[in-house]
């Protein structure tokens, strides 16, 4: 009996100890960022322009060649992160947007691209559902900047298009009567949601 709570006690702390994530915190060195350890070992060495700390899920953003990308604690990059407000993407609804190519996806927390980078420009997702265009811009305006032209549709949270890229503009998306307000040729209609 001794001998199997010795291994069930030491199957816990090893156990504990495995499970447990390694923290990694930002440092600068000259004008360069790196992380290091809880025991302040250099992990990632200085070469970041930028640096934001490593999220629960094991991942951080950091400026890389003026562009903020997502590393993980190996310090791979994993994705390009779309540039939100001097920063990178913000989550919504778990998913927040990436460049690849020119093209834009979404990505998940850990940085795992889970809709494929197609449409020239995406807007967040709001109500399991989110707007993207084709053939449109982002055209400076003062400081920030602002979509104009292109074609218009909409996908849900698995990246199927529920209203094809078509139409001038998407108004209105109620995903409780499951109808969008749609613009074309001048003239506004309701569809109905797939």
């Amino acid at each position: 009996m001794k001998i199997r709570m010795l291994l069930f006690l030491s199957l816990v702390v090893s156990g504990s100890i495995f499970a447990e994530s390694k923290v990694l915190t930002s440092f600068e060195e000259n004008g360069l960022y790196g992380f290091k350890d809880k025991k302040g070992k250099v992990i990632i060495q200085p070469q970041y322009e930028q640096t934001l700390e490593f999220t629960k899920a094991g991942v951080a953003f950091v400026v890389w060649n003026n562009k903020w990308v997502c590393i993980d604690q190996k310090n791979n990059v994993l994705l390009e992160s779309f540039l939100y407000d001097n920063g990178p993407d913000y989550l919504s609804e778990k998913l927040a947007r990436f460049v690849e190519n020119g093209k834009m996806g979404f990505h998940n927390e850990r940085c795992q691209k889970v809709i494929v980078a197609n449409y020239d420009f995406v807007y967040p997702f709001e109500n399991r559902h989110a707007i993207v265009c084709n053939g449109c811009e982002l055209k400076p305006e003062g400081e920030h900047k602002r979509i104009v032209g292109g074609l218009y549709g909409l996908i849900n949270k698995k990246g199927k298009l529920v209203v094809p890229v078509q139409y001038d503009a998407i108004l209105t998306v109620d995903a409780k009567k499951r109808l969008v307000e749609v613009k074309e040729s001048g003239k506004t209609s309701k569809l109905k949601l797939e």
